[in-house]
């Protein structure tokens, strides 16, 4: 078998492409894709390790995490940064919105604290790119280093769509976080159709209480699209559920039969 580290998120435009490409860069893997690839049609030789991510893979991880091979770092981010993100391929959307993020962030809930799982934040991975290698490389402790995360730029070759995501190859920097606060409507918007976001900013150490919200007092609410629905129909939910199950079983079939292998 191979060992398979997978990368996952909160949701898409948290990070993941940045992560993937510093760890195919600064650690050995004797296999990667290009830019990113769903779980369950990963593939290598015996022994390999193989580095892969897709942010909305999250959603599977609960039902696969038994597999003893199978290693999953989650990428935390402050939803009000994620969901006024734009994709390199579409600047005139916003991508992601607040359902998808409690979503994917409710299916990773459910893996902390478990022996294969790592939950890394964006935001302490761009401030101390180096501090962030350290608790990734203690926690799988069969990675080789070969470069720091802080001089991931002087070495990596990443694909032309990593470079779409990521807006190009840069020194990892915290120049994103906060950029909500430039995003005041959007923020708004999506709280008057989802909910107050600081029930989830509390839980996950973005703030300390609702005081954060008076800066949206005055604020005229941006209702644009986003990239992702704001809701999923009945069907589609159900629809959903039976391809994820299938997506389950094809990976369950293939790790126990070996037919993964080099394929």
């Amino acid at each position: 078998m191979f060992k398979h580290l997978h990368i996952v998120a909160c949701s898409p435009r948290s990070g993941t492409t940045l992560l993937h490409e510093a760890m195919v860069t600064c650690f050995r893997a004797d296999k990667h894709y290009d830019h990113e690839i769903r779980f369950h049609l990963v593939s290598a030789d015996d022994h390999q390790i193989v580095v892969t991510k897709r942010p909305k893979d999250t959603m599977y991880m609960p039902a696969v995490i038994d597999d003893p091979e199978l290693y999953v770092i989650y990428v935390m981010r402050d939803p009000r940064d994620v969901i006024v993100s734009r994709h390199g391929k579409n600047k005139g959307m916003y991508y992601s919105n607040i359902r998808l993020w409690r979503e994917m962030h409710g299916y990773a809930k459910s893996l902390y604290g478990h022996d294969r799982f790592l939950a890394v934040r964006y935001e302490d991975f761009v401030t101390d790119p180096d501090a962030t290698q350290d608790k990734i490389a203690a926690k799988f402790p069969w990675l080789e280093k070969l470069h720091n995360f802080s001089e991931y730029h002087e070495h990596a070759q990443v694909s032309e769509k990593s470079r779409l995501a990521m807006h190009d190859v840069r020194p990892i920097a915290p120049t994103s976080i906060g950029v909500w606060k430039n995003h005041l409507g959007r923020i708004k918007g999506q709280m008057l159709i989802h909910g107050s976001l600081t029930p989830d900013l509390i839980e996950c150490g973005y703030e300390t209480s609702a005081d954060w919200e008076r800066v949206l007092d005055t604020v005229e609410p941006d209702f644009s699209r986003s990239r992702y629905p704001e809701k999923v129909r009945f069907w589609s939910r159900a629809a959903q559920r039976i391809d994820a199950t299938r997506k389950v079983r094809t990976y369950r079939r293939l790790r126990a039969s070996g037919t993964a292998k080099g394929r």
